[in-house]
């Protein structure tokens, strides 16, 4: 089943695009009140970015009704940590399991298939989650708008699932694409190992 025509996906992009407008129209003065700083927040970091299409991607080849799941479970975890972060509480070895979150979820793409366990999956995508979300809210500016920052990092975050899930959905069934597909999620591997290393100090 094609994430098109799962119901979860479709209604995953039609809230992105429906918050889109409402959002940056309501608040004409978005970057100041804080919903562009959270919505370019995931983009502009690479640990973040490859996250979070890795999220997308790797939910795509588990398939099935796990296909908006995997996602949705994501982005309700990165809110959690978000307030976490906003509250600055504090979470140990923050960064560090960020990094982890990458090569982990690169190794995923790497190796998931329609017969992977779907809650070891769950279990893992929320536990990066919450690390995510909670770097996010730590590092909120201050004087900016804490409702609207998160409404812009989760929907960036949306966004950046949907765009892994089409590009499982257009590796699915072409082995060239597949395998260029887990190739790069080898590389995905190799740069969460990286950070990992520079994270350690090593």
């Amino acid at each position: 089943m094609g994430w098109a025509s799962c119901p979860g996906a479709r209604a995953l992009l039609v809230a992105a695009l429906v918050s889109w407008p409402s959002v940056s129209w309501a608040h004409p003065g978005g970057a100041d009140a804080g919903f562009l700083k959270g919505l370019f927040h995931p983009v502009f970091g690479a640990d973040h970015l490859l996250a979070m299409v890795s999220v997308g991607v790797v939910s795509s080849q588990l398939g099935g009704k796990h296909l908006p799941r995997i996602p949705a479970t994501f982005v309700a975890a990165m809110l959690v940590g978000g307030l976490l972060g906003m509250a600055r509480w504090p979470m140990p070895l923050g960064e560090l399991c960020i990094a982890a979150s990458v090569a982990a979820l690169g190794l995923g793409i790497v190796t998931t298939t329609r017969g992977s366990s779907p809650f070891l999956l769950s279990g893992c995508v929320a536990m990066f989650g919450v690390f995510h979300g909670h770097a996010h809210g730590l590092e909120m500016p201050r004087a900016v708008s804490p409702a609207l920052y998160a409404m812009g990092f989760l929907l960036s975050t949306t966004v950046l699932h949907l765009c892994g899930l089409v590009l499982g959905e257009l590796a699915a069934g072409r082995e060239s694409l597949s395998r260029g597909l887990r190739y790069a999620g080898a590389a995905v591997t190799g740069t969460g190992v990286v950070l990992l290393v520079r994270g350690a100090g090593i």
